[in-house]
């Protein structure tokens, strides 16, 4: 059966608790983005990862995202983050921002594509508690507690989980509905920046902060 804590008032501190320490034995957790419950785990520990996607049934090479819980944080992840990025997540984070950003060579992890992506997808959610752990927990590689290719899950009574394992679940109750994030992306090293996606952040908003931002025609 699967732990799940109900959230309170009074019990926020002690869930965030138990959520880090499930992080950091290498487990995955469900806690709630802003329209959608979400698997969690380390974004560093491969067989937690690698365990994400087996839930969700993704396809070998699917990468999950990574989620971080500060601004500043992903200048130490991505190798292209110059000042035209830095005035767009400045302005759009923490919220429904998703950026695509060539991680540092360094970094010793694999997101569920073997390292073979030129990018990967990050964001600083804006969901009270869940930037309450990710102030602790540092990246956690995240992926939506549905089963791939199905909507996201707004009600931890429509979540799958694996009966054989305890799967610690933060409920917040039913999530309202609301749009996906826009993800940006930069198609050329020295190119601007484009929308490939616009979802909660319209196209005028992003060109407001940034007026060379262009859409990608469908």
């Amino acid at each position: 059966m699967s732990n799940v804590v109900k959230l309170t008032t009074r019990n926020k501190a002690a869930a965030r608790d138990r959520a880090l320490v499930a992080l950091l034995q290498g487990e995955v957790i469900i806690v709630a983005a802003e329209h959608g419950y979400f698997y969690l785990c380390d974004a560093f520990n491969h067989v937690a990862v690698n365990r994400l996607h087996e839930l969700r049934g993704d396809q070998p090479g699917t990468a999950a995202q990574v989620l971080i819980g500060k601004v500043n944080a992903v200048s130490g992840l991505a190798a292209n983050f110059d000042s035209d990025w830095q005035k767009v997540v400045n302005a759009f984070w923490p919220g429904l921002l998703t950026v695509q950003l060539a991680p540092q060579s360094a970094l010793s992890w694999d997101l569920g594509d073997g390292r073979e992506l030129p990018e990967f997808a990050v964001r600083v959610p804006n969901r009270e508690f869940l930037l309450s752990l990710l102030a602790k927990s540092g990246p956690l590689a995240a992926a939506s507690a549905s089963l791939a290719g199905q909507p996201p899950i707004r009600d931890l009574r429509f979540v799958t989980a694996d009966p054989d394992e305890e799967v610690l679940m933060v409920d917040e109750g039913v999530l309202p509905e609301g749009p996906a994030s826009t993800v940006l992306r930069r198609p050329k090293e020295d190119g601007p920046i484009q929308a490939v996606r616009i979802g909660a952040i319209a196209l005028d908003e992003l060109q407001e902060v940034l007026p060379t931002i262009s859409a990608v025609k469908p």
